[in-house]
């Protein structure tokens, strides 16, 4: 059986922020689905700011120093003197050691989330039988006076509201 609560669709995420709020104060439990990850609204539902950033960074600087280790090292194992140069020359060997950070933490990043999608879940994800266009924000309030949600949707602008399970 489908969870009891009221969808409110939203074509501003402002709008959809403050109707979250006011929600929230209100004691339900709120969860919304957008089309990209609006700030004001990540910051309504109150999620923790994602900690991503914290392996994938490590992961550029790993990929800084594969490509220098790339390019100095071939360079010192295969010296073809070009002109009169050094060998060992810098300015050649940042866009190999650009290519191979991007690279390697890039390849952090989809390792990084792929254990965080498994290890994370999703126990309360957007209830799936709940359709909407994919241009704005859904809003599902559960667990209270759902007249109550229906009203506080409605005044902070919300396009449609329907209930739901």
């Amino acid at each position: 059986m489908a969870e009891r609560g009221v969808l409110g669709t939203f074509a501003n995420p402002a709008a959809a922020a403050r109707a979250i709020c006011a929600l929230r104060q209100q004691g339900f439990q709120v969860r919304a689905a957008m089309p990209a990850p609006f700030p004001e609204i990540v910051a309504a539902l109150g999620r923790p700011r994602s900690r991503i950033d914290l392996v994938t960074l490590p992961g550029a600087l790993v990929g800084i120093l594969a490509g220098a280790a790339l390019t100095i090292g071939t360079s010192l194992a295969w010296p073809i003197v070009t002109g009169g140069k050094p060998i060992v020359s810098v300015p050649p060997f940042v866009i190999v050691i650009f290519e191979v950070s991007v690279l390697v933490g890039s390849l952090t990043n989809l390792v990084a989330v792929s254990v965080g999608s498994r290890i994370g879940g999703r126990a309360e994800a957007f209830p799936a039988a709940l359709a909407f266009d994919a241009d704005v924000v859904g809003v599902f309030a559960a667990g209270g006076d759902l007249v109550a949600a229906e009203r506080a949707l409605r005044a902070e602008g919300a396009g449609e509201v329907r209930r739901a399970g």
